[in-house]
């Protein structure tokens, strides 16, 4: 993963952790298993997932076939470049 991706996945955890005490959450580390999101969680029973990109990048096709997924499973599922556009994903469900 590209340092700043780390960063933004890092800033992201610390505000999850702040603004979610009691939310599981779990952030993908697995190199051998394509298109998961780089961040699941369970918010108040509901389930969340975040891709993080940063600068151009663009989610590759089986991570659009992932967030598609997601979705047609009742999920809710974003493509976050920024830590403002999570702290919008995450108040537009999350309670």
């Amino acid at each position: 993963m590209h340092l700043l991706e780390t960063k933004l996945k890092n800033q992201v955890i610390e505000y999850l952790r702040r603004a979610y005490p009691t939310a599981w959450f779990y952030k993908s580390a697995d190199r051998f298993t394509s298109g998961i999101p780089d961040l699941i969680l369970c918010v108040d029973g509901k389930f969340f997932a975040i891709e993080l990109k940063v600068g151009r990048n663009e989610p590759t096709p089986i991570q659009k076939f992932v967030i598609k997924r997601i979705r047609a499973a009742g999920g809710r599922v974003a493509v976050c470049w920024s830590l403002d556009e999570v702290k919008q994903f995450m108040k537009g469900g999350a309670t």
